[in-house]
């Protein structure tokens, strides 16, 4: 078996190309000033971000804008209705008729029992308030008080036998102040 020669030959390398060819890049001693150099930097930008955002007073910040909010809204009342008259589609129809009038009905149902002789107002967060406008929108002159506050009502109205005279009264006086003519 014959062995092949190479036919390049290698040139000899000479000492200082060997050294320029070791160094190619800076030396690691600039890596690391330049990585220190960052590092100091950004400390000192949050530095001077703290400080700046430590000693300027709200009412003095040139960015500050000053927003209105708007004036919060009238408080709606929040009922449930409940049938306790026992006439097929009362609630329904009270609760129509208290969504016209602008009330929250958030829900309208059947009562525990059917013999109610009068229409009852019942408070859920306590006597006064929004419970009172109700009971005096019905014209019901006596306000119950069962506090729930996990029910998220203001009042509960248990309709009686009496309810479509109550709401005719009120509807009757809405009327009236409709017609009457605006001074």
């Amino acid at each position: 078996m014959s062995q092949r020669k190479s036919t390049s030959r290698k040139k000899p390398v000479s000492r200082r190309e060997s050294k320029s060819r070791r160094r190619r890049g800076p030396p690691r001693a600039a890596y690391a000033a330049a990585l220190l150099m960052v590092i100091v930097l950004l400390a000192s930008a949050w530095w001077g971000w703290r400080q700046a955002r430590e000693s300027v007073d709200p009412a003095e910040d040139p960015f500050a804008r000053q927003v209105e909010l708007p004036p919060e809204p009238d408080p709606i009342a929040r009922v449930e209705v409940l049938n306790g008259a026992g006439e097929p589609g009362a609630a329904q129809e009270a609760a129509e008729i208290l969504r016209e009038a602008g009330f929250d009905v958030v829900y309208f149902g059947n009562a525990a029992d059917f013999d109610n002789p009068q229409t009852r107002v019942i408070a859920r967060v306590g006597s006064g308030g929004r419970a009172d406008s109700v009971a005096g929108w019905l014209r019901v002159d006596r306000l119950e008080s069962d506090v729930d506050p996990t029910m998220h009502l203001d009042a509960t109205i248990v309709l009686g036998a009496d309810w479509r005279r109550r709401f005719r009264l009120v509807a009757d006086a809405t009327t009236e102040a409709e017609l009457e003519p605006q001074r």
